[in-house]
């Protein structure tokens, strides 16, 4: 592979990298403005019988979607790219914790792999089509104990009001 070639396939694959990054921080902050960033207007987002139809649907829908959780964190794990001039394929693991709003607060971590093709459209990679794989699915209750070891810990995480804006202001909404 020329080296030219070679620089452009690793400036597209950190492009994707940052791209499945800024999907997650959406998701997790219930960023809609972000969320609707890493998707092409024409996208479709597949998340089985969660829900699938156009990723600006999906994107919409999130404030219904996330209310039964008081936080979430998406965790990106592997992440394999293959390239083709504008076009690109990912699989990417991910473990997702969900905690339910109290009372009677319970943790969900799910588990899959997000598949995606995506399309660089006027210089920016974005999602064209994404598809989940679900590979498990765990409730837990959340002992009253645990929260307040929680609380007791200092400042927790939470959706639009995070912490992160404050401390990390070159990564505000939308950005």
């Amino acid at each position: 592979m020329p080296y030219r070639d070679a620089i452009d396939m690793l400036l597209a694959k950190d492009a994707l990298h940052d791209l499945a990054a800024r999907y997650a921080r959406a998701i997790d902050r219930r960023d809609q403005l972000l969320l609707r960033s890493v998707y092409h207007d024409d996208a479709i987002d597949d998340h089985g019988v969660v829900f699938c139809d156009s990723a600006a649907l999906f994107v919409a829908q999130q404030p219904e979607i996330m209310a039964p959780f008081a936080i979430t964190a998406h965790y990106l794990c592997n992440q394999s790219y293959r390239i083709d001039d504008d076009r690109a394929d990912g699989e990417i693991y991910f473990i997702a914790y969900h905690r339910t709003e109290a009372p009677g607060s319970s943790h969900i971590i799910v588990s899959g792999r997000y598949l995606d093709n995506y399309e660089r459209r006027a210089g920016l990679w974005k999602i064209a089509h994404r598809r989940l794989v679900w590979d498990s699915f765990i409730t837990l209750p959340a002992a009253p104990a645990d929260m307040a070891q929680l609380a007791a810990l200092g400042i927790m995480g939470s959706a639009a009001d995070d912490r992160s804006y404050d401390a990390l202001p070159l990564m505000g909404r939308g950005q």
